[in-house]
This record gives C-alpha cells, structure tokens and sequence, in this order.
C-alpha cells in the first residue's frame, strides 16, 4: 500500500523538475508539414531567446536509428547535406530513418556509426508527430514523437 503525504510527488518524480517545467513552459509553437504529414513542434522561452541570438537557422535532425536497438535521437546542426522543412526563418527540421554501421555496443554508445538512410516504402510510413524543444544548461534538447 502506497502511502503519500499530501505535499508527496510520489516516487521518481523530481519536485525541482516540476518546478522548471512550471517555469518553462513550452509556450511557442507552430504545425508543418513534413514528409507530407502534419506535425506539430513546441519551445520553450529559454529555446526562443536562444532562436533570437541566431544568425543563421538552427536545423533539427530527428533521426530513427536501428541498430542493435531502436534510438530516438535528436541532432542540432547549423548546416546540413539534406532537405529539411522550414518552420520559420530560425528553424528548420528533418526526419530520417537511419541504420547503423555496427552493431558493437561500445561503439554505439560513442559514436551512433551511420551506415544508410532508409528509403524503402516501409520506412516512409513513419513519421514525427510532435518535437519538444528546450535550451538548458547551455545545451540543446530535443524530444519527439512517431
């Protein structure tokens, strides 16, 4: 029997995180289309300011990645050697379905080694439904959804 205090959070829940999530919310947003689907993508202020201070856009890589296990991972980049969609004049954001050169689990922890994109007729099927970002501690951070 669980048994919490009135002010409990309960176990695993962090009342410093609830706290920053209350202070920063992700208060901007927009929808696109990409890959012929609509997603939707959300900032927080601190994600905004940092937009401001750009020269040039910021652009989202969101990557599927097979290897010896699935990973979603977010990669920020000021250029770039693929199509991505415009989200405003500071944004931009792609999504690929990638496999792994290998599957050797130090090397995956280090490196995430690219072999391909996936191109096929199944892999086109998936796709982002929503992306999080945030700028904390001086780092980009990114979430998203299929």
């Amino acid at each position: 029997m669980k048994n919490h205090s009135l002010f409990g959070f309960g176990p695993g829940i962090n009342p410093l995180y609830l706290i920053d999530k209350w202070l920063n919310p992700y208060a901007y947003s927009e929808h696109i289309t990409l890959n012929d689907k609509i997603m939707s993508i959300e900032w927080t202020q601190r994600a905004q300011r940092e937009f401001l201070k750009k020269s040039k856009p910021l652009i989202v890589e969101m990557q599927l990645y097979f290897s010896c296990v699935v990973k979603k991972r977010v990669l920020f980049t000021e250029s770039a050697n693929f199509n991505s969609a415009v989200v405003n004049n500071k944004l931009s954001v792609a999504f690929h379905p990638v496999e792994s050169a290998s599957c050797d689990p130090v090397e995956f922890a280090k490196n995430f080694p690219e072999k391909r994109r996936f191109d096929s007729s199944a892999s086109q099927k998936m796709h982002p439904k929503h992306l999080k970002l945030d700028y904390k501690n001086q780092v980009w951070q990114g979430e998203f959804s299929i």
